[in-house]
């Protein structure tokens, strides 16, 4: 009778938990409340299927009726094999092209999302769009900010736990998070006995445009400080990125140049000479094409580039969870003998491995000279 009386309680219980509603606290420190873990939803941007995957590798995209642009906006090597292993994925409807303005609120509201996932600050819509939120909420859709790209340090984690407690992926998400925090840890803990702080200069898609866009107070900017270096760009730049002269960069003379690669294998096929990293790129194509863009006299200039301290990475972790891979790249860079166990590659490629049905078949990071500090 009593073994009865308390299966009947957990049953009862089970009821319960499963009918009670999940309360969340976004990025943009707004509350929403939720019925159940949605079942049909949207994203802003195409990138976030590679968040999805690690949260939910058996199906990232099980729900999702929309999305601004497509995957291979961003990831087209990933697309392919989305498409190859979940062909169903090839459905998901587009509700814009590249960026905010091109979005159709109409088209939203027809896919029927229970939940709009939104970033506080992509391409997409933000928390600036007012018009379009409360379009989208009088519809009855719920709106859920994330982060990956704003404040990353400080975002990624939450933003991981706001998505798994959206999907009903709590499980997952909390995996993922104690392997990024263990990460993170153990480079803040061996950064404590650590007094140097080399200069760095963030430069964002190297090659791409002239010279010199730098990341400071956002995006990847922060990591530069996270990794024990110090940014020149700070004291300079009024936000997130900012245009820099050849002049500055070879007056301050920093004993670190990062590059941020946003070129493809396919652009160096196509003959173009942005720096290039990514799926499809070998660390031999990925060397050849940093050591073009810095061939020019003026970097020649540069102790960074002079002492093989000049380095580069793949753009794509600046709106990404996966930046914890750019933090172990960037610390090994700027610390090379303290941290020369670090091996960024390996840990991108455990991420995958460990957390998603993809699989990583590239070059994400790179040194000027062969070994260099990688």
């Amino acid at each position: 009778m009593r073994t009865w009386f308390l299966g009947a309680l957990l049953l009862l219980w089970m009821s319960w938990a499963a009918a009670a509603p999940i309360q969340i606290t976004d990025i943009a420190g707004r509350t929403v409340t939720l019925a159940q873990p949605a079942q049909r939803f949207v994203i802003s941007e195409g990138r976030y299927v590679l968040t999805l995957s690690l949260l939910r590798p058996d199906n990232p995209v099980q729900g999702l009726v929309g999305m601004m642009q497509p995957v291979s906006w961003t990831y087209p090597d990933l697309e392919a094999q989305l498409h190859a292993k979940f062909p169903a994925a090839k459905d998901i409807a587009l509700f814009g092209h590249q960026d905010q303005s091109s979005v159709s609120v109409e088209k939203i509201i027809d896919l029927k999302p229970q939940v709009a996932i939104f970033g506080v600050h992509d391409h997409g819509p933000g928390t600036q769009n007012a018009e379009l939120l409360q379009q989208l909420e009088k519809a009855g859709i719920q709106i859920v900010f994330i982060d990956f790209r704003l404040d990353p340090l400080r975002n990624t984690v939450p933003s991981v736990r706001i998505l798994g407690q959206v999907l009903g992926a709590e499980n997952q998400a909390e995996k993922f998070i104690d392997f990024y925090q263990q990460r993170r840890a153990a480079i803040a803990k061996r950064l404590d006995s650590v007094e140097e702080k080399p200069t760095v200069f963030l430069q964002a898609h190297a090659g791409r445009f002239d010279c010199c866009v730098g990341m400071a107070d956002g995006m990847l900017g922060p990591f530069v400080a996270a990794a024990g270096g110090r940014n020149i760009a700070d004291a300079v730049a009024p936000g997130p990125t900012s245009k820099h002269t050849l002049e500055f960069l070879l007056l301050e003379n920093p004993d670190v140049w990062i590059g941020t690669a946003s070129g493809t294998a396919a652009d160096v096929q196509d003959g173009k000479e942005w720096v290039a990293l990514g799926p499809g790129m070998t660390d031999e194509s990925a060397r050849r094409s940093l050591q073009r863009y810095l061939s020019a006299v003026e970097f020649q200039a540069m102790d960074a580039v002079r002492t093989g301290r000049a380095h580069a990475i793949w753009h794509d972790f600046y709106n990404s969870p996966l930046n914890i891979v750019a933090l172990e790249a960037f610390t090994r860079w700027i610390h090379p003998r303290t941290f020369a166990d670090l091996d960024p590659e390996h840990t991108l490629r455990t991420l995958f491995e460990a957390f998603t049905p993809f699989a990583w078949q590239g070059v994400a990071t790179v040194n000027l000279t062969p070994g260099g500090s990688r």
